[in-house]
């Protein structure tokens, strides 16, 4: 991100919060998912099932080319559906009461499952008119 400031091209990039896990994220792209986990590890059963895929630890599906190969299975129809689904995770948040954390700029609910990088990928998808 800093090359990216100092190239001098007007180039912005915004961070996105997914908690417990990155993992949130990915999985909502294939599949419903909203109950909370009480460990990170526990997302690999779900990864599995949402990819159709047999890792036998986080570590192995972080390992770049698996990683790639998952990301090769994703469509653009994944992408606006995991959008969908995080806004109804926050939905649910919200109806919950939970309350809204700040730190600096940004905002997230302490609360698992809960992530907000799906609003920067919901603005690019609009600025290039795909939603």
């Amino acid at each position: 991100m800093k090359a990216a400031e100092k190239s001098g091209k007007n180039i912005k990039y915004h961070l996105g919060y997914s908690n417990l896990t990155f993992e949130l994220w990915m999985i909502i792209h294939k599949i419903n998912f909203t109950c909370p986990l009480a460990h990170r590890n526990q997302y690999l059963a779900h990864l599995n099932r949402a990819y159709n895929e047999q890792f036998n630890s986080l570590d192995e599906y972080k390992e770049e080319n698996n990683f790639k190969r998952l990301l090769s299975k994703l469509t653009l129809e994944d992408i606006r559906q995991a959008v969908d689904r995080a806004i109804k995770i926050t939905g649910k948040n919200e109806e919950n009461r939970y309350v809204l954390q700040k730190y600096k700029r940004y905002t997230y609910y302490r609360e698992n499952p809960s992530l907000s990088v799906w609003t920067s990928v919901k603005t690019i998808l609009k600025t290039c008119e795909l939603i």
